[in-house]
């Protein structure tokens, strides 16, 4: 909920109490009460789960979960849409490329922002407002509960108003269910989530609210504490430059391939093979790789070894002028490895040497070097 509303929160938590009802009818075959109310599916399976509202720091109301929250789609019925517009409120879940006239910003955080504009509703002056939160990337304002407050001086007076919502809504808007909570109600109807609460806010003032939600679409969600929206936000700014880097990352890097190629080509450079796989490194240069075994029956080292040196000079046009680094394990196999480069590729060569008998096995890594010109951009950092 909404700020201002500091003594009443909505908990989409739903926890399951008693077994689950076998099949959909009541006693005898009787239709149950959900299913008279135009419910099906997924929302007849078990009937017995309660949701709970918290309208006071210490007061739990429980009621049925369908009230609140629904797994079926359903379409909105005239008396649904009627509430809305009597109410004179944005359509909760709905998204807008701009807010009607009149709305100014109530509560603004880094992600959400609750907008409000005096308004007189059901014959009672208020406000109505809603909760947004604008989608940089479809230039909508996305939007959550939709709800109409209006403000008394004392509990008694916010509650006659209550009732008087109450009275308003059973004599014209078809209303299937009330089910009482402390200090309010909760009105049922199929799709639309209708609650109406009173409670005192933080200057001494009592408010009458009505709140209205889409159980089919929660559209922006709802309110959070300003530290995890904050957090949420970063992670949005870092999705979408990592989604820019990338796009200019490939860009970069498949500018920085066609001048190798090139470059190969000149160089009359032979050709990796079909058993090359290629990916990207972590610093976004593209890398080729290829590997295999060998038996180990009759095979002198170094044999084997300068055979595959030659053939990773032959395809990358380097020349191997180092050092073979050899690390013998527990006189069991040895592992044989050296890099080099030249202006185009960096290389690598490694190869395992087990006993007599067994399957060695080799691999090589070919990474290209970034030319003058196509500098790759660090990946971006997720700052919290």
């Amino acid at each position: 909920m909404r700020p201002e509303i500091d003594y009443v929160r909505a908990a989409a938590a739903a926890l399951a109490l008693g077994a689950a009802l076998a099949g959909c009818g009541g006693p005898g075959g009787e239709p149950t009460e959900a299913e008279r109310f135009g419910y099906k599916g997924e929302d007849l399976v078990d009937q017995t789960n309660l949701t709970f509202l918290v309208t006071a720091p210490t007061t739990t109301n429980w009621i049925p979960e369908r009230v609140v929250s629904v797994f079926e789609k359903y379409e909105f019925s005239e008396d649904e849409l009627s509430v809305v517009e009597a109410l004179g409120v944005l359509m909760p879940g709905e998204s807008y490329p701009k807010l009607p006239e009149g709305y100014a910003k109530e509560t603004d955080g880094p992600w959400f922002t609750y907008w409000t504009k005096s308004a007189e509703s059901l014959g009672l002056k208020g406000v109505v407002g809603v909760l947004t939160h604008f989608d940089e990337d479809k230039a909508v304002f996305e939007t959550g509960e939709s709800y109409f407050s209006s403000y008394w001086d004392s509990r008694e007076d916010a509650l006659a108003a209550l009732a008087k919502v109450k009275a308003a809504l059973a004599n014209g808007f078809h209303v299937k269910k009330f089910h009482e909570i402390s200090d309010g109600w909760v009105a049922e109807y199929v799709r639309l989530g209708v609650m109406g609460v009173v409670g005192q806010k933080a200057d001494g003032t009592w408010s009458c609210m009505l709140d209205i939600q889409d159980k089919n679409r929660p559209g922006c969600g709802q309110w959070e504490a300003p530290d995890a929206q904050a957090e949420r936000l970063a992670e949005y700014n870092y999705r979408k430059a990592v989604a820019a880097w990338k796009a200019e990352k490939d860009k970069i890097v498949a500018g920085n391939h066609e001048k190798i190629e090139a470059m190969r080509k000149e160089r009359d450079l032979a050709p990796f093979g079909g058993d090359v796989r290629a990916f990207d490194a972590e610093d976004g240069r593209k890398v080729y790789v290829r590997g295999g075994y060998f038996d180990m029956s009759n095979v002198v080292e170094e044999v084997v070894w300068n055979e595959k040196r030659e053939g990773l000079e032959k395809a990358t046009g380097t020349k191997f002028e180092g050092e073979i680094v050899k690390r013998d394990f527990e006189d069991k196999y040895s592992v044989w490895g050296a890099g080099w480069t030249n202006d185009i590729y960096e290389v690598r060569l490694d190869m395992a040497f087990p006993a007599k008998g067994e399957k060695g096995e080799w691999r090589e890594l070919c990474f290209e070097v970034v030319q003058e010109g196509f500098a790759i951009p660090p990946r971006p950092r997720l700052d919290r």
